[in-house]
């Protein structure tokens, strides 16, 4: 729940919590040089969330209240290929309360042919429901759904390119654009061994709902209006961008070039240390037997008193 970040068109509106704009998650990448400690991490949501123009952050406050991440338009990034995709890489402020999905945890085009993620399994949609998202702080809401489709035939996205998706039963509304989308443990083990099962996977991030086109009826339910009027209604489905097209996304320019300067200043600093570390170096001096009688003897000797100098009594 933590992972997710509601989006604003302007910092005011997201003081006030106005409802417009959308939702992304934060995911990250792992340092090559602090694997343990560090990773970088990066804002993703779609690109028609932040073109819209809505490219300010919120994030819940680590005590209560939200923190805002004031970031332009120009900051993010979109996939090369015109999919609906954007990224931006923050710095996230110490007062805020977080959670990220690493990319081990992302559902790529190997984890789904090996985990035989598919139609009917279970997914989760983590989002902002712009009618009741929290004023004060956010509260993403959770719809629950099945995989309908598999990405196995693109839908048309509105700047005409061609956009992978999945189909979810799953309703989608305003504001749920950029949510995450998880296939979870039920789904996650069929042909997997124990040792590789995941309570859940990243499936990839919602970015439409298609629509279902009726005709518009005269009174009696029966005839159509004259002019062939028609209106859309919520299919139930969502369009879901797989995951893989975020790995696309931060595995090429600018992000990589970032990362790779980023690694080249923390190995510097590590080569570089001047402080010497209180270790002791291990000798290769032995002691033998024979040298521990010796210096016992030595240690054991009696000391005999020295003369008493002339003119002086002794002791």
């Amino acid at each position: 729940m933590d992972c997710v970040i509601y989006l604003y068109p302007t910092v005011s509106s997201a003081e006030k919590g106005v409802a417009a704009g959308g939702t992304g998650l934060l995911v990250a990448i792992p340092s090559k040089e602090m694997p343990d400690t560090g990773s970088y991490t990066y804002a993703i949501t779609n690109s028609h969330v932040i073109k819209g123009p809505s490219p300010v952050i919120r994030l819940k406050g680590k005590e209560g209240g939200h923190v805002i991440v004031d970031t332009s338009v120009d900051d993010w990034v979109h996939h090369p290929a015109g999919d609906d995709v954007a990224a931006c890489a923050i710095n996230l402020p110490k007062t805020a309360r977080f959670g990220w999905i690493k990319n081990h945890m992302w559902a790529t085009k190997e984890l789904v042919e090996r985990h035989n993620i598919g139609p009917g399994d279970d997914v989760c949609m983590i989002g902002r429901f712009i009618n009741h998202e929290g004023k004060e702080k956010n509260i993403p809401t959770v719809r629950f759904g099945n995989i309908s489709m598999m990405p196995w035939e693109p839908i048309e996205n509105s700047t005409g390119a061609m956009q992978d998706s999945y189909l979810i039963e799953c309703r989608s509304l305003p504001g749920y654009s950029g949510s995450p989308v998880f296939v979870y443990e039920s789904a996650i083990h069929l042909g997997s061994p124990r040792k590789e099962r995941m309570p859940f996977l990243l499936l990839g991030i919602d970015w439409c709902h298609p629509a279902n086109f009726q005709k518009v009826m005269e009174r009696d339910g029966k005839t159509p209006v004259p002019g062939g009027w028609k209106v859309d209604t919520n299919s139930g489905m969502a369009g879901v961008i797989p995951a893989w097209k975020i790995q696309e996304l931060l595995e090429g320019e600018p992000f990589v070039t970032q990362r790779r300067e980023s690694e080249k200043r923390i190995a510097e600093r590590k080569n570089s240390a001047t402080v010497a570390l209180d270790v002791a170096e291990p000798h290769d001096e032995s002691f033998t037997k024979e040298d521990f009688e010796n210096a016992l003897k030595r240690a054991s000797r009696r000391i005999q008193p020295s003369p008493p100098d002339e003119g002086k009594s002794g002791t």
